[in-house]
């Protein structure tokens, strides 16, 4: 990913201070330096700067702080550099609008962190594309909930991102990723609940030649691919307790031994984890470890369902329909269905749908081409209803009877889905002896999937 070239202006009278800052900030973009005041009002007032580093004391005490209003008044970001420590000089330099104050001497994480700051109070127009163009909402109480990444970029505390399935964590963490290492190309994605349990820890950690059977060649993991950048832990709750006490360590000590090594390797990567899972309660169950819960937890960003944004909805299906190359128009009941269903599956499933549409033979969209769970329709071959027909009968993909689809009108698709969910669990359960892997097989579900179930059963109990 290219990084945007910075202009920076450097105002320092200590010689060996100022080419250290500015040898570190060539790396970032092109460097104008002076040593006085004076000149350093001049080039604010010729020339466009998005930092001013400023030192305090010049050829006269203080005279840095009448430069610091120069620098907002032309809009740069103001960061004083300053060997002064005590609350009067800070607080004045603060009112008088800059945006940092260092103490010298200072490092180059010092200088980074100044960077990302800048790159994410800079970064609202780029927000709003996002918003626009990607994750589609005009939702300001969510969109303003992602202030939070004004708070990570002054640590590196992991991010937590809560989320029903198919509200978009995998887009957001991205958005995350870019704003806050936008010369960092490294984004390590991985989904727990797509790599069987046997095989996660080697995905994760790596593995030597002849490690296991199979193992022909090394292999890198992810956490070694992340060095540097962002690793994101997709569906962590899947995780298996024995890979979760592995990963604790290292993210902890920051190193860790790939299967079949005995050589420690090092990884300095931004955690970033994720799921659809109640993970307190899968503590409380013994299904996860608390002090992984604990460390994976920092700055926490929940992402509403798709039937608490309502307003997008009619903002999404446009969008959607947009994508694709064959154009088709939605009658005003079918948008008055999609615009007041529930979306289980939310984002994700509203996008399949459309892509249904999509690919109908003809080009205006009747209730009749919805899906059945979204339009309630039930027709014979002679097109008329058939509520007063035959109790059981094979639709589609499924099969419904007149008391489902009574069901379903009355308390809405989630509750039948969720009724029929526990009844096939409760019974496959007991069919195979209750053993799970076993009934995980004849389900064809995950893990974290099945314990939800049973989860909700237990509760209703």
């Amino acid at each position: 990913m290219s990084k945007k070239i910075l202009n920076f202006l450097v105002l320092e009278d200590d010689d060996l201070a100022r080419l250290n800052l500015v040898t570190h900030l060539k790396e970032y973009g092109l460097v104008r330096e002076t040593n006085n005041s004076k000149e350093a009002i001049d080039l604010l007032s010729k020339e466009k700067f998005d930092i001013a580093w400023i030192d305090l004391d010049l050829e006269t005490e203080l005279a840095g702080l009448k430069v610091i209003q120069h620098a907002t008044g032309s809009n740069a970001y103001a960061v004083v550099l300053s060997g002064r420590e005590e609350d009067e000089y800070i607080e004045k330099a603060y009112e008088l609008g800059c945006d940092d104050y260092l103490s010298k001497p200072f490092d180059k994480e010092s200088l980074l962190l100044v960077l990302r700051k800048y790159r994410v109070l800079k970064s609202e127009s780029k927000l709003r594309n996002f918003f626009s163009k990607k994750y589609i909402t005009q939702n300001e109480k969510f969109i303003k909930s992602l202030q939070v990444i004004n708070e990570i970029i002054g640590s590196d505390k992991p991010i937590f991102i809560k989320g029903e399935t198919g509200t978009g964590k995998t887009l957001i963490s991205k958005l995350i990723h870019e704003i806050l290492f936008e010369s960092m190309d490294k984004f390590i994605h991985l989904n727990c609940s797509e790599i069987p349990e046997n095989l996660l820890e080697s995905e994760l950690f790596g593995y030597e030649k002849g490690a296991f059977s199979g193992a022909e060649t090394s292999k890198k993991g992810k956490l070694e691919l992340a060095d540097g950048g962002t690793l994101f832990l997709d569906e962590i709750a899947t995780m298996p307790i024995s890979t979760q006490k592995k990963l604790l360590k290292a993210i902890d000590e920051k190193t860790f031994y790939p299967l079949g090594s005995e050589k420690e390797r090092k990884s300095n990567f931004r955690l970033m984890s994720a799921t659809c899972e109640d993970l307190e309660q899968m503590v409380k169950d013994g299904r996860f470890r608390e002090d992984l819960y604990f460390r994976i937890e920092g700055f926490n960003v929940t992402l509403p369902n798709l039937v608490e944004r309502k307003g997008d909805i009619p903002l999404l299906i446009k969008h959607l329909l947009g994508q694709g190359k064959r154009r088709i128009v939605l009658s005003s009941e079918v948008k008055n269905i999609l615009e007041n269903y529930s979306w289980p599956g939310n984002i994700r499933e509203l996008k399949k749908v459309i892509e249904v549409l999509q690919s109908k033979c003809h080009g205006v969209i009747s209730k009749e081409d919805l899906p059945i769970h979204i339009s309630g329709i039930i027709q014979g071959s002679n097109g008329s209803d058939l509520d007063s027909q035959t109790e059981e009968l094979s639709i589609r993909e499924g099969v419904l009877t007149n008391k489902q689809l009574e069901f379903i009108r009355h308390n809405g698709l989630k509750a039948f889905m969720d009724a029929v969910e526990e009844d096939c669990v409760n019974t496959l359960f007991e069919e195979n002896d209750q053993k799970v892997r076993q009934t995980l097989s004849v389900l064809k579900i995950s893990n974290s999937s099945f314990y939800r179930i049973t989860d909700r059963i237990k509760k209703a109990l």
